[in-house]
């Protein structure tokens, strides 16, 4: 697989499962922690897709990936931010500083990438036809639903 699909599989699946959860989180569940959040969308999926225990085992191995991942995402936030502040406040945009950012940024996902990969494998793998059919029309749904918005 190459490396920029890699890049961009793994973005899709941060952003996806990320925004999965902070819009479950909406739901009068401001005050809960990525980890809460993360098992009451395993608890919803669970029960939507009817899992077994093998594969509510296989989403919550998911889960627990891309909640470590979005909390290294929020600890380097602030750094990451003061960075932006700084680039922005030079009087001539420093490209190299830019670039710089954005390649370790791209080298964090690429380590990261095969973790959330294999991870998602798992638990896609282990989903029978039905189950997958019912999940690609929810994630067309939901695409569709925030076209309109």
């Amino acid at each position: 697989m190459k490396k920029s699909t890699k890049i961009v599989i793994t973005g899709l699946l941060v952003l996806g499962f990320s925004g999965g959860v902070f819009a479950y989180g909406a739901h009068n569940h401001w005050n809960m922690s990525l980890e809460e959040k993360a098992e009451f969308v395993t608890d919803r999926v669970s029960n939507k897709l009817d899992l077994d225990e093998s594969q509510k085992r296989n989403f919550r191995i998911l889960a627990k990936n891309m909640t470590g991942m979005m909390n290294e995402i929020r600890e380097s936030r602030q750094a990451h931010m003061s960075q932006v502040q700084q680039l922005l406040a030079e009087p001539v945009f420093n490209q190299a500083g830019a670039l710089e950012m954005i390649q370790d940024k791209t080298q964090k996902i690429n380590e990261k990438a095969p973790i959330a990969i294999a991870s998602l494998a798992l638990f896609l793998d282990s989903l029978n036809a039905e189950q997958k059919s019912e999940l690609q029309s929810f994630i067309t749904d939901r695409m569709q639903h925030k076209q309109e918005h």
